[in-house]
């Protein structure tokens, strides 16, 4: 029995459950800095005060609205972009909750950048995600999204890069609901897209019966092999496909 077509490489599945959006900025701003120098017009800032206030910075945004409920939104920041730096913020409304977190220490070239969110709400269920990089492009990544409820059921999915495009990645999805099944993926490669990867899953329900698949690549060429039993589509054979 095969997986064909019905079980392609790892890098085209669709995800089980939805991508959360990163936190957008919210209306209502009023940016000030930490030190301020006096607000009357005879007053003229001293040097030193002009230099605390480059060096650190931040800002607040809060707004309550009808139909927007209530969302605040503030960041501070230590030495510009290669300093350190803070945000976090919230919504509340009538429909659901969402938090965001996030921070840097040096630059995205060759520091260190992580954030984070979560949301729980009517139509998307509970949902939290993180994500972390360091030494740029060229470092190392880490990323993990988890989902429940919202008609989904519940799914996860992790990543991690080192080296870049052409270094090493791996990750792994999973997802389990009533239309579904039970399902589990996962996925390395080194090298890029025509370097070496391997990959494997199983399914179990979800209208496509049991199956496990396991798959190799070297260079624009791979290969597949797996079984299947019971599904809407079941076969009789097993394969192993080379492709160009």
């Amino acid at each position: 029995m095969t997986f064909g077509n019905e079980y392609p490489n790892i890098q085209t599945y669709p995800s089980a459950y939805p991508y959360f959006p990163r936190s957008t900025p919210y209306p209502y701003s009023h940016y000030y800095h930490l030190v301020r120098s006096d607000s009357s017009s005879s007053a003229q800032p001293s040097d030193s005060q002009s230099a605390t206030q480059e060096l650190i910075s931040g800002h607040m945004n809060a707004g309550v609205g009808s139909g927007q409920g209530i969302h605040v939104d503030t960041a501070g920041e230590v030495g510009g972009q290669h300093g350190i730096g803070l945000n976090a913020g919230g919504n509340v409304d009538y429909g659901g909750a969402g938090m965001h977190a996030g921070g840097h220490i040096g630059s995205p070239s060759y520091g260190i950048q992580a954030q984070g969110n979560t949301h729980l709400n009517n139509s998307q269920g509970l949902g939290l995600s993180a994500e972390a990089q360091a030494l740029g492009k060229y470092g190392v990544a880490a990323q993990a999204k988890t989902q429940v409820g919202g008609g989904q059921g519940a799914g996860f999915h992790t990543g991690a890069q080192a080296g870049g495009t052409y270094g090493l990645s791996a990750d792994a999805e999973g997802h389990l609901g009533f239309s579904q099944g039970a399902g589990l993926q996962t996925h390395l490669q080194l090298g890029g897209d025509n370097g070496l990867g391997a990959h494997a899953k199983a399914q179990l329900g979800g209208g496509q019966g049991a199956g496990l698949g396991v798959g190799g690549q070297v260079g624009k060429y791979n290969g597949q092999l797996g079984f299947k039993i019971g599904g809407k589509d079941a076969g009789a054979k097993d394969s192993k496909e080379p492709q160009e």
